[in-house]
């Protein structure tokens, strides 16, 4: 799968400025994603009560509704999806305009595009939230440590003073500096991987909400 903002050949042929915006923008795009991923799993759930709950229940009509809501959702996905790959992830849904409340439930229930839809909301909940926030927490991780030794200097000893408990204690800021090294290799994880993980969570927008 090749992301639009990518060089065919590989990001070893873009500028290193190009190299840090694209990340950065997926950063932002994986902070995002650590809480619609949430919401995504939520949505799941009410839409299987709701098709659970449509056989035996007053409530059945309310299925129509809350189908609209997925659909909404997933078509934001496929909108953002496509624009990062450079190809339109189109939806494949049986038309149910014209029809009765309750033919048009019977629609959304046999359409096997409805339960792809709901299989996505579960399954990009939880790799959603699990790439986004490794992408997140390697980045803020190094911000981290490579302050580390102005977060020693502004705060009282007791707070970064003891980064590796009893085992060694820092006394200064230039014992502070220790730590660097390690957001220097969280930094390089973050540029290593953001686009990788990325990647993995639209191919699984791609496969499941593609059009078959």
């Amino acid at each position: 799968m090749t992301m639009t903002t990518e060089a065919p050949t590989g990001p070893t042929v873009l500028p290193v400025r190009r190299q840090y915006s694209i990340r950065l923008h997926l950063l932002g795009r994986s902070l995002t994603t650590t809480f619609t991923s949430v919401l995504g799993i939520g949505l799941f759930a009410l839409w299987i009560t709701a098709v659970a709950l449509a056989p035996i229940s007053l409530t059945a009509p309310l299925l129509v509704p809350i189908t609209a809501i997925v659909r909404a959702y997933a078509n934001a996905h496929r909108r953002g999806a496509g624009w990062l790959l450079g190809k339109p992830v189109r939806a494949a849904y049986r038309p149910t305009a014209g029809r009765g409340v309750f033919s048009r439930i019977a629609t959304i229930v046999r359409d096997p595009a409805s339960w792809r839809d709901a299989v996505w909301l579960l399954l990009r909940g939880i790799v959603g939230f699990v790439t986004s926030l490794l992408a997140v927490i390697l980045f803020a991780s190094s911000v981290f440590y490579l302050s580390y030794p102005f977060l020693y200097w502004v705060t009282p000893q007791s707070v970064f003073g003891t980064p590796f408990g009893d085992w060694h204690e820092l006394h200064s800021v230039a014992d502070a500096t220790v730590m660097m090294p390690l957001g220097l290799i969280t930094f390089g994880l973050w540029m290593t991987l953001q686009l990788p993980l990325t990647r993995l969570e639209l191919a699984l927008t791609r496969s499941l909400l593609g059009s078959r």
